[in-house]
């Protein structure tokens, strides 16, 4: 009954012409094909309510920026469709990172509008304009740390999330939340970022800040302790930031 009322909801809203709630009435229960760890991260991710705050709907290209494994590739994939298309792009040192979820991800083409988009940091290599949005989740952090393998420079890497991103294109930012007034200090071993460091940092460099979503809060954390930590592991306050690209004038 549950899934009649489902497929019933998603018909009405083709009819109407609202996507956007076709999309996400259509990932609210098991499709079957998804990992029981996925399953479970959705608990603590609510990847539904993330997806419908970021406005993405059917047809849109999307790149999921330093993706990991592909969990928000494949419920993503799921949204925009089979006439829309979605990069999971990693670099070559994320992929240490990444173990073998991502290899079963992608194995024997299992998400046709999926695109394993291997690209280095300095060199996204995205045609200008060609983006709706992007999905950068929990790894803004990730431009403010460095080591042997890896050194980003974070204004050059925003100009091309800009440059890639449509004129009014959509940028999602989540991230483990820092002490207020922080900026990058805890970005290294906290793997934290302020969130009023970013939204400055995005509005300053090409993009508008649209909204801010609560969902992903957690009052009880302290935001002094690596999300790492047992008891606080995909536990943490994380800031939901949605921007858009300026108009050009």
């Amino acid at each position: 009954m549950k899934f009649k009322s489902l497929v019933l909801v998603s018909c009405l809203a083709s009819c109407l012409g609202l996507t956007s709630l076709s999309s996400v009435a259509s990932m609210t229960f098991d499709n079957g094909q998804r990992t029981a760890q996925d399953l479970k991260r959705d608990v603590t991710a609510k990847p539904q309510k993330i997806i419908e705050f970021a406005g993405i709907k059917k047809g849109m290209k999307v790149a999921d920026i330093f993706g990991g494994g592909g969990y928000y590739s494949e419920l993503l994939s799921q949204v925009v469709g089979e006439n829309g298309k979605v990069y999971l792009h990693n670099n070559q040192a994320y992929l240490k990172f990444v173990g073998d979820e991502l290899i079963a991800r992608v194995k024997g083409h299992r998400l046709s509008n999926v695109v394993d988009y291997k690209r280095e940091a300095d060199n996204l290599e995205f045609a200008d304009n060609s983006l709706d949005a992007v999905f950068f989740v929990l790894g803004y952090h990730d431009l403010y740390t460095s080591s042997d393998i890896w050194n980003i420079d974070p204004l050059k890497f925003i100009k091309q999330l800009k440059k890639a991103l449509k004129p009014g294109g959509l940028l999602l930012v989540v991230d483990h939340s820092a002490v207020d007034g922080t900026d990058t200090k805890h970005s290294q071993k906290l793997h934290r970022i302020d969130e009023n460091y970013v939204k400055n940092e995005l509005t300053s460099n090409g993009f508008n800040f649209v909204k801010a979503g609560d969902m992903l809060r957690n009052a009880k954390d302290s935001r002094k302790i690596s999300p790492f930590r047992p008891g606080i592991r995909r536990k943490t306050d994380r800031f939901v930031l949605l921007f858009t690209k300026q108009e050009q004038k």
